[in-house]
């Protein structure tokens, strides 16, 4: 039972819908019957709390990976086994986690003070990916679903940035976005162009590429 927590995210396993991750402010759960009720995963890895982002491996649903603010943890049998696989990474605070999905030993991690680092070995090395980021305080990640070439940033101070060649270079794509500290991205899957930006504080904007012009939905 997760109680009196905050849950940072929940991760559903893709081919059995029965199966679901939370990651909370102190501990992580699994539950196997829809959420109805929820066991402590990760138990044997003490170091692993106040967990941000849960994904799967879309091929291979038992390889999951925990973001939390000490570091970044793989288990390779649906949660019961855990290891820190953090080689390479300058930064423990882990707010995001992006994969490839169709070369799932790539993934991306968001660090809260070092930017964007990328892994194409399942995690067991991380590399910066930071050229043209011109803030290091990465919060949200997310990537193109129908080209995983194109990615998303979401910075605590200035605003999106965006690459098309799987993180080697980014640019802004502020356009009408006010610099507000963005908390959350989604990239809508049946038309990869349009992109949504939850922010901390002042609502909801979607941007249509090509324009580049965000337009406000729920803003203050």
């Amino acid at each position: 039972m997760i109680s009196d927590e905050t849950v940072f995210t929940i991760a559903i396993d893709p081919e059995n819908s029965s199966i679901l991750y939370a990651g909370t402010d102190v501990y992580m759960y699994k539950s196997t019957n829809f959420g109805e009720t929820w066991i402590r995963i990760g138990t044997a890895s003490p170091s692993i709390y106040n967990v941000r982002d849960i994904v799967i491996n879309p091929k291979t649903p038992s390889t999951i990976y925990a973001g939390s603010v000490s570091g970044i943890f793989k288990s390779g049998d649906g949660g019961e086994n855990w290891i820190a696989i953090n080689e390479g990474l300058l930064s423990d605070m882990i707010l995001a986690l992006a994969i490839n999905p169709y070369l799932t030993n790539t993934l991306y991690a968001a660090t809260y003070d070092g930017g964007v680092y990328k892994t194409t070995d399942g995690g067991n090395n991380w590399s910066a990916v930071n050229t043209g980021l011109t803030s290091l305080f990465t919060t949200t990640l997310v990537i193109d679903p129908k080209m995983p070439t194109i990615l998303y940033v979401g910075t605590q101070d200035q605003g999106v940035f965006k690459s098309t060649d799987s993180g080697k270079n980014w640019s802004e794509l502020n356009d009408g976005l006010p610099a507000y500290y963005i908390s959350s991205l989604e990239v809508n899957p049946h038309m990869p162009t349009l992109i949504y930006a939850g922010t901390y504080g002042g609502g909801v904007y979607s941007l249509q590429q090509p324009t580049k012009v965000y337009m406000p939905l729920i803003a203050r």
